[in-house]
């Protein structure tokens, strides 16, 4: 099998105008979304059966798809079928309508996109043992992006197979449904609340754990051997279930309601004392200056700032603990102010204490023992029971009277997931599970899953759903980001997608949904939850970053605020750059970094005088979302560059400086690959790229001389040497063949192409590239993997 359809495939994943389409990440209007997918899905085949026309198979033929016409031949063909039409149709021929072909080129598909997905094909200079040690070891994969772009294409090669297929077998029911929703969001260009409703329905289906699963995730004592796992078409809560989470049987962990309710009943019970206490009795710590000898009576020393402080900082676990330290606030004045000296102060504290007993502290108690018990009943209540799939095919058995009637009343109780509403969304728990070798079904119907999430064409759709939700939604209404309905549930299916190059590796041993990052929810071998750092601690930093970039773009000439900030009436925000520590294994949040730059920087969104604050805070965020690393974000670079030229000869050379500036600072950074992954990367042929297409527009937007100089610096960047002295090492990649540096070489090659001889001559000596053998290799070259 993998013979008669390696060429296929290969071909498919080769296609030039799909890895374009498939590396525009971000675009500018969902017109451009639509035209940039016309290549997506074009799989066609003709039936050639006597007195039948010719009809196409897949539905979902576009743009350049040759249309149904009869079979007589009268009409030539005015168009032909690209080369991923000939290759799904290949593939179709090919399985025809077995099964188990089906379940074999999508195994095999899941294995090419666990080697080359998610970005792993940019490390080329890495061996295949180690590209699969970085990609199993989830804390070190740098590498692997959001952003797969055109690396990811065996994932819309997936959906291509089971969109085309025709009936497919009932373990794939849900899976095509899937399929269904995200090509019909992908087609219009937008994804709407309804259809994530929809995707997670099925995902609660796909990833739906068994029993045994359960009972492992909650560690349960029973060893009783259980059935292999299997998918079922039911999402009907066990009738033991107690919980609202989408696996009933699993416990809920409520310690963050009570944390913060006990810090909310107790902060308004610390303000009732500093009411009751006019003279500020017990508000600050006593000292020696104004009690001689305190700290020899006192052996803890208490005041109602303290435990406001420990209110705070959530140090009371209880309010037990709170009751206890207020007795002792009293009982170390009474202890301190004997005798007659002391008794205005002891009868103030027994004035306090019984004001303190009797209304504060018995509301309080009150108040944190009814919301809990009205948390805990909500807990108890019996949830909605989700819907199950309406679409189980029907037995040829014709059913009886009993039957029918059952089957009339669950569809009268019940939904199918087709109908699920914006008001069904809701981010799916986190999980976590390691299957035994019986358990293991072939193809990883988990695994498939992430990779439809995966398919870059549907990354696209659910980043610009992202960004509208950020600007329209959470900025137009001043609200958290992490408050929107949708917004963690797009993020958590982002996340599922960054994953499914795990997965597919694990080759279904191992399944896990990340978390949506509402609650800080740790799972086993974790040290920290990037999901609750990305939604509830930095996307309100990102929100800030979009404020202060429009406060910029006010201030700057021909903003409403231009004269208010020359009187120094207002001042430009500051430049966020410690904020950002800590951030380079938010994945999900630098691809929505990368997407705002990417919308600011299209003509219409920003003017040259704004753009020159505007840009060092984007370039800020990402140096510390990605480590300093972007050597590999092929997507982004690819929509800058799409956005950029779009000025065309209108480029302001400000904007072309800064975009040079920052690019070639990427490539010097030394720490983070060695010099070979830096000179192969896709930065530097995306760099040599933007400057060959804007060195076409003419010299009023890039000059020859310029251009020639920031080549110049790009090889001297790459190859961490410096400008004007020959770089050996690119030299030497220069004059061999190696296949990670041809599309590098290309653009160079294209630059000194349109220059005069003489002048390419010369660049060429300055470089060290005018002899065509290869020179030795430089001192400690020897070694080249990345540390």
């Amino acid at each position: 099998l993998a013979d008669l359809l390696r060429e296929s495939v290969d071909k498919y994943l080769t296609d030039t105008e799909l890895a374009q389409s498939a590396d525009l990440a971000f675009v500018g209007t969902v017109s451009e979304r639509r035209f940039a997918t016309k290549l997506r899905r074009m799989g066609a085949k003709v039936s050639e059966g006597a007195g039948h026309t010719r009809e196409k198979i897949s539905t979902l033929a576009s743009i350049g798809v040759t249309k149904a016409q009869s079979s007589t031949g009268n009409e030539k063909e005015k168009k032909t079928n690209p080369s991923t039409a000939v290759a799904v149709t290949t593939i179709k021929e090919t399985i025809g309508k077995r099964p188990k072909l089906l379940g074999a080129i999508l195994d095999m598909l899941i294995s090419e996109h666990a080697t080359k997905g998610g970005g792993l094909d940019y490390i080329k200079t890495l061996s295949m043992k180690k590209k699969k040690e970085k990609l199993l070891d989830g804390t070190k994969a740098g590498s692997i992006s959001i952003l797969g772009g055109s690396t990811n294409l065996s994932c819309p090669l997936v959906a291509d197979i089971l969109l085309t297929f025709g009936q497919l077998p009932r373990s794939y029911e849900v899976l095509d449904i899937m399929a269904r929703i995200l090509d019909a969001a992908v087609q219009s260009g937008f994804i709407s609340d309804n259809s994530i409703a929809q995707i997670q329905g099925c995902l609660r289906t796909i990833f739906r754990p068994s029993q045994a699963e359960q009972s492992q995730s909650i560690q349960s004592s029973s060893k009783d051997k259980v059935e292999g796992t299997k998918i079922k078409l039911s999402l009907k809560p066990t009738k033991a279930s107690t919980s609202s989470s989408m696996f009933p049987d699993l416990p809920v962990d409520d310690s963050q309601f009570e944390r913060k309710l006990l810090q909310r009943v107790l902060k308004k019970a610390i303000a009732s004392m500093k009411e009751h206490d006019p003279q500020g009795l017990f508000l600050n710590q006593v000292t020696d200056a104004i009690a001689p000898g305190y700290f020899s009576i006192i052996d803890k020393p208490i005041c109602i700032r303290a435990m406001e402080e420990k209110v705070m900082s959530s140090t009371y676990k209880s309010i037990d603990e709170y009751k206890d330290d207020t007795l002792l606030l009293f009982s170390n004045c009474c202890k301190y102010n004997t005798g007659a000296a002391g008794q205005w102060f002891r009868t103030e504290a027994g004035r306090q204490k019984k004001i303190w007993k009797e209304e504060i502290f018995s509301e309080a108690k009150s108040k944190f023992k009814a919301d809990m018990a009205k948390r805990k009943n909500s807990l108890k209540r019996k949830p909605k029971p989700p819907p199950p799939l309406a679409f189980a095919p029907g037995k040829s058995d014709k059913p009886t009277s009993s039957a029918t009637e059952s089957r009339a009343k669950e569809a009268k109780e019940d939904k199918a997931i087709n109908n699920l509403t914006a008001e069904d969304v809701k981010p799916l728990p986190p999980w976590k599970y390691k299957r035994r070798k019986t358990e293991i079904v072939v193809p990883s119907m988990q695994c498939l899953a992430a990779m439809l999430l995966a398919d870059p064409f549907v990354v696209r759709v659910l980043m610009d759903r992202i960004q509208k939700i950020l600007k329209v939604d959470v900025l137009k209404t001043k609200s958290v980001p992490a408050g929107h309905h949708a917004l963690p549930s797009i993020f958590q299916l982002l996340n599922i997608a960054r994953i499914s190059t795990q997965l597919c590796a694990l080759k279904g041993k191992r399944c896990y949904i990340p978390d949506a990052g509402l609650r800080n929810v740790l799972t086993d071998g974790e040290e920290f939850n990037p999901s609750y750092e990305s939604t509830r601690n930095c996307l309100p930093l990102f929100s800030k970053l979009l404020l202060d970039a429009e406060l910029d773009r006010r201030m700057a000439i021909g903003g409403d605020l231009h004269e208010a900030a020359l009187q120094d009436i207002l001042t430009k925000p500051e430049l966020q750059i410690k904020e950002w520590d800590g951030t380079s294994t938010l994945y999900d949040l630098r691809a929505v970094v990368e997407g705002a730059l990417v919308y600011l920087l299209q003509p219409g969104n920003t003017n040259e005088a704004a753009l020159q604050a505007q840009f060092p805070r984007f370039e800020a965020a990402l140096d510390e979302l990605s480590g300093g690393n972007m050597l590999n974000e092929r997507p982004f670079f690819v929509s800058m560059a799409h956005a950029l030229l779009r000025f065309k000869s209108k480029l302001p050379h400000s904007t072309r400086d800064l975009v040079t500036g920052c690019m070639i600072k990427w490539l010097k950074k030394e720490e983070i690959a060695t010099p070979k992954t830096a000179i192969c990367s896709p930065l530097h042929e995306c760099f040599m790229h933007l400057l060959n297409e804007w060195s076409s527009l003419g010299n009023l937007v890039l000059p020859r001389d310029l251009f020639l100089s920031l080549g110049e610096e790009a090889v001297a960047a790459s190859s961490r040497g410096a400008i004007g002295q020959k770089c050996q090492r690119f030299a030497k990649l220069w004059a061999s063949d190696d296949d990670c540096f041809s599309a590098v070489k290309e653009q160079y090659t294209r630059m000194l192409s349109g220059t005069p001889d003489a002048r390419a001559l010369q660049w060429k000596e300055t470089i060290g590239i005018a002899d065509e053998s290869p020179p030795a290799s430089p001192p400690g070259d020897e070694k080249q993997d990345d540390p």
